[in-house]
C-alpha cells in the first residue's frame, strides 16, 4: 500500500512540475519582456523629467535674482523719497523763515514808513 501511496505521490509532482516548468519559463519571459518595455519607456520619461526638474530650478533661480533686484530697487527708492522729503522739508523750512523774515521786514520798514509820514504831517 506505501507503495501504491509513493506512486500516487510521484506521478502528482511529476504532473505538476510538468505543468509548473513551462509556467515559469513563461512567467520568466514575461518579466524580460516587462523590464525591456519599463526601460524603453521610464528611461526617456525619467530623463526627461530630469530637464524639467533642471529647468525648473534654473527658473527659481532666476526669479531668486530678479526678486534680489527688485529689493535693491525698492531699497534705493525708498532712500531716494526719504531724500526727497528731507529735502522738500528743509526748503518749507527756509521758505517759511524767508516769509516770516519778509514780513517782519515789511512790518518794520512800513511802521517806519509811517512813524516819518505822521511825523512830517505834524511839522507842517
Amino acid at each position: 500500500m506505501e507503495t501504491i501511496l509513493l506512486a500516487v505521490v510521484a506521478v502528482i509532482v511529476l504532473i505538476i512540475a510538468v505543468y509548473l516548468i513551462p509556467l515559469l519559463l513563461e512567467l520568466r519571459k514575461t518579466v524580460i519582456s516587462l523590464r525591456n518595455t519599463t526601460e524603453k519607456n521610464l528611461n526617456p520619461a525619467l530623463e526627461e523629467l530630469q530637464l524639467t526638474l533642471k529647468s525648473i530650478r534654473s527658473i527659481s533661480d532666476n526669479v531668486n535674482a530678479v526678486t534680489e533686484d527688485v529689493k535693491e530697487v525698492a531699497d534705493s527708492i525708498n532712500e531716494i523719497s526719504q531724500g526727497v522729503t528731507g529735502f522738500v522739508d528743509s526748503l518749507k523750512t527756509s521758505a517759511f523763515v524767508r516769509a516770516l523774515s519778509l514780513k517782519a521786514g515789511i512790518t518794520a520798514g512800513l511802521t517806519y514808513f509811517l512813524a516819518n509820514l505822521l511825523r512830517k504831517g505834524d511839522r507842517l
